[in-house]
């Protein structure tokens, strides 16, 4: 196996490079051919010897049948193998005689190999801009242009970050041209830094800069000076000047680390503004309180820097005829830019003619000519990511336009392929989160929704990127996405969008991936019941909310499958020839007909997350669900993470404290007699993050005071059951990790609120149906120190809210629905940070009391909700 490893792994540092010339990227293209080789030798090598394992166990009928298909079959493996090292030892040979160099990034010496002109002229060609032609930085400008003109004598460094396009280089160096105008500064220079540098050309443009602006001599020997000799050199000339230095785009801490230590703080209130696509190397060089994050044009702003490109100054508005069209245009650059300037120039110089720009339109991709600078700052950035976050954000590409990612889902994808690489004792899937983190940081994906507790639920990816990502994704032959049409036979991942009803998928041996977004999709499109043969090697298959009623038996025959997608599919039973799947990592059934899981999932020793259960019905705001039977064996699954909606029995409850790695459960059906015995096991789960407990009815009482404690680093917990007593056990306070608290019918008394009220880290709570059962709720002073949300839902006792003064200082959203009773809220003035108010079904006396109590202009959205003939409308509380 040794030798499948190292070939591999070599081939994975031959990818590092980047590919900015032709002949690399011809080169690069055969290594990449190579390496899919590779992984399809070490999937097989894999398969067979697994396959080898299974068959000790059986009868010798069955392994004499066999035996000759799989000496033809070992025999094959070995002569590929052979081929593979000749393709290596050639290409090696073809870098050399051509003289391909692989090496990139940063050099301390003379020898640049900078190849990125191009992108640093488009960055200088800022300077020429017009004050009338930037549009959208206004307030930004603002803020820097105060900065620096602060009475903060020591030097400080200004961070500008954001994606590529988003606008940084124009912004810094139009502050940057009108400070030399206002000659507070003595001292200017301004260098592009760009991908690939040299850090002693760096310091030389630094210092040619400076002294040309003051128009001083040259040093001599400038251009063979070192290291040392330039930071000497730069530090003598800067001794006693009040001086502005921007460095446009830096991609690296390394950078920065070099060149600071040439900026001599003189006390004279010197500043240095960066700008970067990475968030890593803004903080590293400045402080949070002087880092402004660049996002991207509002609608209007980008609707005005459209018709400003496109029909010159002075025109706001398009002609009525091409309204429809300007509209997709903006909606495809959404709101970048850099993309609305380069689309705006063509239209520019076009006829304004309907059909024309329809053309153009139609014809608009990230490869065309048209958007080649788009294009190329999307490539150098993805460029400059290491091999493993460059396949994890292709991957990315397959999900449809527009479509918000599931972050679970996208990690265990990640982790199915193979993506993730494991670092000391941290899980996988904490490592692809890191991941996650770093491919937001350098502004290649997006944050759509960040849950209650703090945490990113759904990522999003810009139209612009994905193309760039498809377009590449297509050269290298790493997806496809199907929209109708041929499929190349060399696919190793498939995304299916629509046209799903006229895919034949027959032959795609090298395929990993089959990922389904048509809702009319069904295997009998995947053509899986006769070339079953043909996906062996296959990975992932996620057929979430297809039109699916039953599995086909050749599923089960896909050894290497690691996550199998079926979630919000009619399937009603899944055969016990699961037990198959002994790769199978991921197995997503939430919102199926199942009742039950069959008992030979125990035998998957190797499964690390169970979805299951379904939501069936709502009453009023408890959301019903039915819990998945278990075998009573699921408990030995050593490598479970994740288990939701488990059904509580009594060989469950005791055993489950066995599963010591789970991160999140989700179990129901807990009856008083379990509760008890639940908690106990519960306790020993140390790394348990996520925690949700129902009763199996709503007079159910958690007998939980005399119990041990729930795990220390809990941050997640929703319970749905009766307290004793109507109070929160002792245990509770020493929750100190808890970001989201969300109790229902759990009949909570006054004095429970205190608990509740000093948990340190507390970022999101939600009182339902009554969890609290007092007549008057009052929020004591430096209560809840960190709550962003509060929703009091359905708390039918509660006439009066009371807030002290300091209680709450940070909350921005206080949602209240169906409290009957509720008359008054007293101390809305105390809540300095409230941003949102949204009242449901709450009676008019209390709306009446904040109609003139509420500060409107502090208070951005104010809302009440009415239901009129099944119908909610949303009304303002001073209308």
């Amino acid at each position: 196996m040794s030798i499948f490893e190292v070939m591999s792994g070599s081939l994975k540092d031959i990818d590092e490079m980047n590919d900015y010339n032709h002949a690399v990227a011809a080169w690069r293209k055969q290594v990449i051919h190579v390496a899919y080789e590779v992984e399809d030798i070490v999937d097989e090598y894999s398969y067979l010897t697994s396959e080898r394992h299974q068959k000790d166990f059986k009868g010798v009928f069955y392994k004499v049948i066999h035996v000759s298909r799989d000496a033809r079959t070992w025999y094959r493996t070995a002569f590929h193998l052979e081929k593979l090292e000749t393709k290596l030892n050639n290409l090696t040979n073809m870098r050399n005689q051509f003289g391909i160099n692989t090496s990139q990034g940063m050099t301390i010496g003379n020898n640049s190999n900078n190849d990125n002109g191009q992108i640093s002229r488009f960055a200088e060609s800022s300077h020429f801009k017009l004050e009338n032609e930037i549009i959208g930085i206004e307030e930004n400008r603002n803020l820097i242009e105060n900065w620096l003109a602060d009475n903060e004598t020591s030097q400080y460094v200004i961070a500008v970050w954001g994606m590529a396009g988003v606008g940084k280089t124009t912004l810094a160096t139009n502050v940057y041209n009108r400070q030399k105008k206002d000659c507070c500064f003595n001292s200017f220079a301004w260098i592009s830094v760009t991908q690939t540098y040299n850090i002693n050309d760096l310091l030389r443009n630094i210092i040619l800069d400076l002294y040309e602006g003051m128009m001083e001599a040259i040093p001599q020997s400038l251009n063979t000076m070192e290291y040392r000799h330039l930071v000497q050199i730069l530090q003598g000339f800067l001794h006693q000047k009040k001086y502005l230095i921007v460095l446009d785009d830096i991609w690296s801490i390394e950078v920065w680390t070099y060149l600071k230590n040439a900026f001599l703080d003189c006390k004279l209130g010197s500043r240095v503004i960066i700008t970067s696509r990475v968030y890593d190397v803004a903080i590293n060089a400045a402080s949070k309180s002087h880092i402004i994050e660049l996002k991207l044009l509002q609608k209007d702003k980008a609707q005005k820097l459209f018709c400003l490109t496109v029909f010159g100054e002075g025109v706001i508005k398009y002609p009525q005829d091409l309204e429809e069209l300007t509209q997709k245009f903006l909606h495809k650059c959404e709101g970048l830019p850099l993309a609305i300037v380069c689309i705006g120039r063509l239209l520019s110089v076009k006829d304004k003619d309907i059909i024309l720009w329809q053309r153009i339109y139609d014809g608009l991709n990230i490869g065309s000519t048209d958007l080649r600078n788009v294009y190329n700052i999307f490539r150098i950035s993805f460029n400059d990511l290491p091999v493993y976050l460059k396949s994890c954000l292709l991957y990315c590409s397959m999900f449809p336009e527009g479509h918000n990612i599931r972050t679970k889902i996208l990690i265990r994808l990640w982790v199915a392929e193979g993506f993730v690489q494991i670092q000391g004792s941290k899980s996988l899937e904490e490592v692809a989160e890191e991941y996650l983190n770093e491919l937001t940081h350098r502004c290649l994906l997006k944050t759509a929704y960040i849950t209650s507790r703090g945490t990113v639920s759904r990522y999003i990816i810009h139209d612009l990127i994905r193309d760039f990502l498809l377009t590449k994704s297509r050269e290298d032959n790493f997806c496809e996405v199907y929209r109708g049409g041929e499929l190349s036979r060399d696919i190793r991942r498939l995304s299916i969008s629509n046209s799903a009803s006229d895919l034949r998928l027959e032959t795609s041996h090298h395929l990993r991936s089959i990922i389904v977004f048509d809702p009319k999709a069904s295997f009998s499109n995947l053509t899986l019941q006769n070339h079953f043969s043909s996906f062996r090697l296959l990975k992932v298959l996620d057929m979430s909310f297809a039109p699916i009623e039953k599995l086909p038996n050749e599923i089960y025959q896909l050894f290497n499958l690691h996550y199998l997608g079926l979630r919000g599919t009619k399937i009603k039973k899944i055969s016990k020839s699961l037990r198959r799947l002994q790769n199978l990592q991921t197995l997503d059934v939430l919102n199926t007909n199942l009742d039950n899981l069959p008992s030979t999932v125990v035998k998957l020793k190797r499964l690390r997350h169970i979805s299951a259960g379904k939501y069936f019905a709502v009453s009023g705001n408890i959301v019903r669900m039915r819990f998945l039977t278990a075998p009573r064996k699921i408990c030995d699954l050593a490598d479970l993470q994740t288990i939701k909606y488990l059904a509580a029995n009594a060989e469950i409850v005791k055993q489950i404290g066995n599963l010591t790695e789970l991160r999140s459960l989700k179990i129901g059906d807990v009856t008083e007699s379990q509760s008890k015995e639940l908690l106990v096991a519960l306790s020993k789960m140390e790394r348990l993050v996520k925690l949700e407990v129902f009763a199996s009815s709503y007079s159910v009482i958690f007998t939980w005071e005399a119990s041990p404690s729930l795990p220390p680093y809990l941050q997640w917990l929703s319970l749905h059951g009766i307290f004793a007593n109507g109070k929160l056990p002792q245990w509770f306070s020493g929750l100190v990790q808890l970001k989201t608290v969300m109790l229902y019918v759990s009949c909570l008394s006054e004095d429970s609120l205190l608990v509740l009220g000093l948990l340190p880290n507390l970022l999101f709570l939600a009182l339902q149906v009554d969890a609290y059962v007092g007549q008057r709720l009052c929020l004591q002073e430096c209560w809840f120190p960190k709550l962003s949300k509060l929703q009091l839902i359905e708390l039918y006792k509660l006439n009066c809210i009371e807030i002290r003064r300091d209680a709450m200082p940070e909350l921005s959203s206080l949602y209240l629905r169906g409290c009957v009773q509720l008359k008054i809220v007293q101390g809305m003035e105390n809540l300095p940070s409230l941003r949102e108010l949204v009242l449901y079904e709450m009676p008019n006396e209390l709306i009446n009391s904040l109609h003139n109590t509420l500060d409107n202009n502090k208070i951005k959205v104010v809302k009440n909700m009415i239901e009129r003939d099944g119908i909610w409308y949303s009304e303002g509380i001073n209308n």
